[in-house]
C-alpha cells in the first residue's frame, strides 16, 4: 500500500495499492475528494471520503460541498463514503429516543439533490456503538454512472474491534473485457417456438458415454451449444426479424388489394400471425432483460423499460422518512 495524502486537519488519510494513484481535487476539514486511477480500471473514478462534524450546524458545510461535487462528477462514476456522523432513517439507531428529525431531513435532502443512491449493506445494521447506543453513522453512496460502470457494488459493515466505529468494506465487480464471447443465457422467448421442445428432447437423450454428475455436465454443455446455434439460425436478430415481417405484411396487403384472392388473403393472415408471435417473443426478451413485470397491461417495450435494463441495480431514491410512525417529506428548517 502506498500513502497518497491526508486532508487539511489530518483526520482523513488515503492509501492506495502500488500502481494506483489518488489526486486530491477538493480538500476540506470534513471531506477529501479526488480522482482515483488504477491499471485495473479503464477510466478514472471519483472518490470522496467523509469525516463529518458532530453537530448539525457544522455539518451544513459538508452537505453544500456534496452538492458541488455532485455537479462536477455528474457524468462520471462517483462514490462517497465514510463517517457522516448522523443517521438517515429512524431504524438506523437503537436504544435512543433523541429527536434527530431535522438532521435526518438535512441528510435526505442532500442525497436527493446529489442524486446518489445507497447500494445496500451486508453485515451489522449499525456501524457505531457506545454505552448501549447503536447507530449507523457510516455509509457509502454512489451515483448512477457508478452503478452503470460496475456490475455489482457490495458494501459490508465489518465488526467493531478496536474502535467504537466498525470499518465499511466496499467491493466492486468490474465488467470483464475478455474476448471469450458472451455468456450463455436462456431466453424465455425460445419456448414459444414449436421446435424448441423437440430440439431439447432429441439432444438430451443422446448418450454421452459417462455416468453420474459427469454425464449431467456433458449434457448441459452439449445442449447449451445446440441452443446457441439454434438461436442463431432460427431467431437471428429478433428486432430485425420484426422489421422484415412488417415489410412482408405491407407487401402481402398490397398484393391482396391488387388481387383479392383467397390465396392472397391467406398470405396476409399468415404474415400477421407470424408478426404477432415475433412481438410476443420480443416482449419476452425485454421482460427477461429488464427483470420487470411490466407486461400486465400488454404494453410493448418502450424507452422507459430500456432505461431500467441499464439501471436495474439502482435502488429507489428516498423521498420521505418516517419519524415515530409519521411520514415526513419536503420539510425544511428545524
Amino acid at each position: 500500500m502506498a500513502y497518497q495524502g491526508m486532508n487539511v486537519n489530518g483526520k482523513i488519510w488515503i492509501f492506495v495499492e502500488e500502481g494506483a494513484s489518488f489526486k486530491a481535487e477538493c480538500d476540506t476539514d470534513q471531506v477529501l475528494h479526488g480522482r482515483f486511477v488504477s491499471p485495473r480500471l479503464a477510466n478514472h473514478i471519483n472518490l470522496s471520503v467523509v469525516y463529518a462534524k458532530c453537530t448539525r450546524g457544522e455539518r451544513l458545510q459538508i452537505w453544500d460541498k456534496m452538492r458541488v461535487i455532485s455537479v462536477i462528477t455528474e457524468d462520471t462514476p462517483w462514490m462517497i463514503g465514510g463517517d457522516f456522523n448522523t443517521i438517515l432513517l429512524p431504524h438506523d439507531r437503537a436504544e435512543s429516543e433523541t429527536n434527530r428529525q431535522a438532521e435526518m431531513v438535512d441528510f435526505a435532502e442532500t442525497i436527493e439533490d446529489c442524486r446518489v443512491l445507497d447500494p445496500g449493506i451486508n453485515g451489522s445494521d449499525f456501524t457505531w456503538a457506545k454505552n448501549g447506543l447503536f447507530e449507523r453513522l457510516d455509509r457509502v453512496l454512489v451515483n448512477e454512472p457508478w452503478a452503470q460502470n460496475f456490475k455489482v457494488t457490495r458494501v459490508t459493515n465489518l465488526p467493531r474491534v478496536s474502535s467504537d466505529h466498525g470499518p465499511v468494506l466496499v467491493r466492486c465487480l468490474i465488467p470483464s473485457n475478455h474476448s471469450g464471447g458472451r455468456p450463455f443465457r436462456f431466453q424465455n422467448m425460445w419456448v414459444r417456438h414449436e421446435g424448441f421442445a423437440d430440439l431439447v428432447r432429441e439432444d438430451w437423450i443422446q448418450p454421452t458415454g459417462a455416468e453420474g454428475l459427469l454425464n449431467f455436465q456433458i449434457k448441459l454443455a452439449r445442449i447449451k451449444r445446440a441452443l446457441k446455434e439454434w438461436n442463431k439460425e432460427v431467431f437471428g436478430n429478433i428486432h430485425e426479424n420484426l422489421r422484415d415481417m412488417e415489410e412482408k405484411i405491407a407487401a402481402a396487403q398490397d398484393d391482396f388489394e391488387e388481387k383479392p384472392s383467397p390465396d392472397n388473403r391467406a398470405e396476409v393472415n399468415i404474415c400477421i400471425a407470424m408478426y404477432i408471435r415475433l412481438l410476443k417473443m420480443e416482449e419476452d426478451f425485454w421482460r427477461q432483460k429488464a427483470t420487470l413485470r411490466w407486461l400486465a397491461e400488454g404494453d410493448k417495450n418502450t424507452k422507459f423499460y430500456q432505461s431500467w435494463v441499464k439501471q436495474k441495480r439502482i435502488r429507489m431514491r428516498i423521498h420521505m422518512i418516517k419519524v415515530e410512525g409519521r411520514e415526513v417529506s419536503d420539510v425544511r428548517g428545524d
